[in-house]
This record gives structure tokens, C-alpha cells and sequence, in this order.
């Protein structure tokens, strides 16, 4: 049974419980040392393998642009050979000699219908992708980062009021298991009780496995788990308000614009008019201008050392290839329909992302007020009893651990949805293209 003489001292504790919520958090933060989000994003933006297999592959792209380009610079080339060399000649004297022959050749493409511009052109939309993908991994990397950090915060908050709640049961009540053997004899108050107690217990339980859970995350995209005191010591960011637009539309124009996505597929665009362009290069004649220079020792049965020079206009002209040019032509032009179609489905695509992103931001908005609201509900509540057993009235303990437990899970809903809030802010931005470590954790 309850006694009536512990009420009093329980009620008090009740009373003090949320003055304890305000006052504890502020005490225990001065002992906490911090451990913020932007040097974590900085050193990740380093060192991730994803991003630097990102930047190799651009840097690749970068050089062969360079080796497309160099189509228009001069060639030369050096020729050498020797051996022996036997000639019958009719109605001459046959010579059997060893012979040398050295040459320099110096090209320069004059032009060629698009090939080489077509290479280059091809080169630089690759580059393009390769450079739209880099931005883009960065992107993935730290919009994983930030909802690594913040996911761990909101499983911190979450155990952290569960064990509070559990705790302010078990000092109301005065009980601290809540198993119930059948037939124990229990009266309905304490029954209730005990039902609160095991119900606040599951709940912690359901929280801690969030938050290893959300330790997991962190340590799949930083590396390494966080100790908790690593785990106290996180801070929300401030959250890029600024960043964020007030209408819908704005963050799709912006989405269209700066989306790297969007951006990979119309250098993908491009690379393939480009490709097409070198392609139908060759049904065309192609012009160089040549000079080459020629020693010739004992060349061709002549005795001695003779020297050649000479310059000219070379075309040349391909006129049959068994119609392999015709239809690569052919199949470059089905790969640009192909990247064109591709583009077109990926901006309804991201549209999509954007509208959802949006609602979801539009939504835990208004999920944060709602929570305060039931938070400021249920202290009134708690408020009204305060009163009612100051005048006199009967007070049951149940009432007070039913708006205890109220007032505690709107509290931590409220501030878990102030953390999604900003998670969603983040993702509104990863889906238009503005996350970059110079727009988060600032």
C-alpha cells in the first residue's frame, strides 16, 4: 500500500521536478568539454576515401582534356633502321651493303571537320560529369555527416528524458522493480503504478538501443565511435536559416540550377555532342601540313650518303570502311537521345525530392510548436494539482506520474523534432545544391 504520509514529500519532489529539468542541464553543461560538428566535417571533407576517389577521377578527366587538346599541337617523329640489304637489279651489278636510314617528321593537323574539337569537346563534358560527381559525393559525405551528428544528439535528448522519467516514477512511488507476481494482492493504485514504471523502463530501453544505433552511423561515416563524453559534448549547429528559402518555388528554381546531379547529366549531355560531332568527322578528309628530313646510307644499292627534305600538303581521305563509321555515327546518336531523356526524367526527379524535402521541413516545423504546446498543456496540469493539494484536496499519486510522464515525453518530442527540424533543413538544402562545409555547422 501507498502511505499517506509519504504523499506529501513525493508531492514536493513533483513540484521541484520540472525546476530540476531547467537547472540540471545548465550545471551539467559546465562540466561537458565540446566536441562541435565543423572540424569534424573539415577533416572528413579530407580525408573520406569516397570524396578523394571523387577528385582522382576528376583530376583524370582534367588530363584528358589536355590529351585531346593536344591534336592541334605539332607531332614530331623520329625514325630509325639498319641491316643488310641485298638488290638484284636487271642488267645491273647486284649490291649486298649494310644500310642506315634516320629521319624527322614534323606534322601539324591544318583541320578535320570537328574530330579533333569533337574529342575535345567530348573530353571537357566528361570532365564535367567527373567534376559534378566530385561536388556531388561531397555533398552525400556531409548531409551522412550532419545526420550522423544530429541523429546521435536526438538519441542523447531522447535516453536522456527517458531516465528522467523512469527515475521520477520510481522516487513518486517509491518502487523500484516492476515486476508483479500474480497474486501479490496489489491494489489497483499500485497496479497502475507499477504499469507506469514498466512502461517508462521499456521506453529507456528502446532509447539506448537508438542511441548505439545511432553511435553505428556515426562511426560508418567518421571512423571511429564516440566516447561518451564525445557524445555529451555535441552541439546542435546553428541551422542555416538564411539559407533556406520561404517559398517552394525558390527552392526548385534553385534546385534546377545548382543540383549536381542535374549537372552530371547535362555535361553528360555534352560529352556525347561532342562524341557525336568526332564521330561524323570521318566522313570527311582530313589536312596536315608535313615536313620530314631523310639520311640514307648505302640505301636502295646506292654506295654513300644522301640527305632528303622535303614539305607538303597531306589529305587524307578514308572511302570505305565497311560501314563501321556509319554506324557509330548512328549509335552515338541513340547515346544522346539517351542522355537527353535521362535528363529530362532526373529533373522531375529531383522536383520530387524537393517538394518532399519541403513538406517535410513545412511539417516538424509545425510539429515543434505543437509539442511546446503540449508541453505548456501539461504544466498547467501539473500547475492545477499544485494548487488543489495546496487548498486541500485529495491528490492521487497516479495523476501526478500521469502528468509527470506527460510533460517529460512532450518535452522530448518537442526537442526531438527541433533536431529533425534541422536535419530536414539540411537535406532541403542537399536536395537544391547548397551543402558545402562553408553552409553547414556555421
Amino acid at each position: 500500500m501507498i502511505r499517506k504520509g509519504n504523499r506529501t514529500m513525493r508531492w514536493l519532489a513533483a513540484c521541484l521536478f520540472a525546476l530540476a529539468l531547467l537547472t540540471s542541464g545548465a550545471a551539467f553543461a559546465q562540466d561537458v568539454v565540446k566536441f562541435p560538428l565543423k572540424p569534424l566535417l573539415q577533416d572528413l571533407a579530407v580525408t573520406h576515401e569516397r570524396i578523394q576517389a571523387a577528385q582522382a577521377g576528376y583530376e583524370s578527366s582534367q588530363h584528358m582534356v589536355g590529351k585531346a587538346q593536344s591534336a592541334w599541337l605539332p607531332r614530331l617523329d623520329a625514325t630509325t633502321e639498319a641491316g643488310y640489304e641485298v638488290m638484284d637489279k636487271p642488267q645491273e651489278n647486284s649490291t649486298d651493303y649494310w644500310r642506315n636510314v634516320e629521319g624527322l617528321r614534323a606534322s601539324q593537323l591544318l583541320y578535320d571537320f570537328g574530330g579533333a574539337s569533337g574529342n575535345i569537346d567530348m573530353y571537357k563534358g566528361l570532365s564535367g560529369e567527373m567534376k559534378a560527381r566530385m561536388n556531388q559525393t561531397m555533398q552525400d559525405v556531409l548531409i551522412q555527416g550532419v545526420t550522423a551528428y544530429l541523429t546521435t544528439i536526438r538519441a542523447r535528448e531522447t535516453l536522456k528524458y527517458a531516465l528522467q522519467s523512469e527515475e521520477n516514477i520510481k522516487r513518486l512511488s517509491g518502487m523500484q522493480e516492476a515486476l508483479v507476481a500474480r497474486g501479490a494482492g496489489l491494489s489497483y493504485e499500485e497496479l497502475q503504478v507499477k504499469a507506469q514504471l514498466s512502461g517508462s523502463q521499456s521506453y529507456r530501453v528502446t532509447q539506448e538501443r537508438a542511441l548505439v544505433t545511432a553511435k553505428n552511423d556515426f562511426r560508418s561515416v567518421f571512423g571511429f565511435e564516440p566516447t561518451d563524453a564525445q557524445v555529451r559534448g555535441m552541439e546542435i549547429p546553428t541551422l542555416p536559416k538564411g539559407l533556406v528559402p520561404d517559398q517552394l518555388e525558390v527552392a526548385l528554381e534553385t534546385a534546377v540550377k545548382n543540383n549536381f546531379q542535374l549537372q552530371e547529366l547535362e555535361s553528360s549531355v555534352a560529352r556525347v555532342e561532342g562524341d557525336l560531332k568526332s564521330r561524323q568527322a570521318t566522313f570527311y578528309p582530313k589536312f596536315q601540313l608535313v615536313g620530314e628530313t631523310l639520311r640514307k646510307e648505302n640505301d636502295q644499292g646506292n654506295a654513300g650518303t644522301q640527305d632528303e627534305s622535303r614539305a607538303h600538303l597531306l589529305m587524307t581521305y578514308n572511302i570505305f570502311s565497311g560501314m563501321g563509321d556509319t554506324e557509330a555515327v548512328r549509335a552515338a546518336n541513340s547515346d544522346l537521345t539517351a542522355a537527353r531523356k535521362s535528363l529530362l526524367d532526373r529533373r522531375r526527379n529531383v522536383e520530387e525530392s524537393v517538394r518532399n524535402a519541403w513538406i517535410d521541413l513545412m511539417t516538424l516545423r509545425k510539429n515543434v510548436d505543437l509539442y511546446q504546446n503540449q508541453a505548456n498543456i501539461t504544466w498547467e496540469f501539473l500547475g492545477l494539482i499544485k494548487k488543489k493539494k495546496a487548498m486541500g484536496g485529495e491528490v492521487n499519486l497516479l495523476d501526478i506520474l500521469v502528468g509527470e510522464r506527460d510533460y517529460i515525453n512532450a518535452v522530448s518530442a518537442r526537442v526531438a523534432a527541433d533536431i529533425d527540424e534541422s536535419i530536414a533543413a539540411y537535406k532541403l538544402l542537399y536536395q537544391m545544391g547548397n551543402i558545402s562545409l562553408d553552409t553547414v555547422a556555421r
